[in-house]
């Protein structure tokens, strides 16, 4: 495998992930299966094959997974600045609840639960990284020549 492409297409796709998962308008698209977690890793598999690197559907596995784990951990550190994870989400809910309602909301919840939802994000990006890594794979594997198969 091709490191320096591993690493291009890993993180090109991890920073799409993380766009359109916090992005207020274009994180709708999520709604749709979680379309931008698996998609943005399909798209690093194509990019990964697309810098001139051949791929099998392990190597794309590997890419997916990798895609989801710099987005996981990209969203984590995001989430301090409050762009992300759980405070992400509570700073873009709180302008259309009722004042009443956001007094007593971020007491309720300790810092321990903020961070373990946050590393279930973290898990979640691998999981859907991998399952795109597949998909992506599966498309866009080099074809064996049939000397060698």
């Amino acid at each position: 495998m091709n490191s320096k492409n591993l690493w291009i297409a890993s993180l090109a796709g991890a920073v799409l992930t993380t766009l359109v998962s916090n992005l207020p308008l274009v994180g709708f698209v999520n709604c749709l299966l979680c379309a931008g977690f698996w998609g943005s890793a399909i798209g690093a598999v194509w990019l990964y094959r697309r810098l001139g690197s051949t791929l099998t559907v392990r190597q794309g596995v590997t890419v997916g997974a990798l895609t989801g784990l710099c987005a996981g951990v990209l969203g984590f550190l995001l989430s301090f600045l409050g762009l992300a994870g759980m405070q992400g989400l509570m700073n873009s809910v709180g302008p259309f609840l009722p004042a009443d309602a956001t007094q007593g909301l971020a007491s309720s919840l300790p810092n321990w639960g903020t961070i373990v939802f946050n590393l279930i994000g973290v898990v979640f990006n691998v999981l859907f990284g991998t399952l795109g890594g597949f998909i992506g794979g599966s498309i866009f594997k080099t074809a064996i020549p049939a000397s060698q198969a």
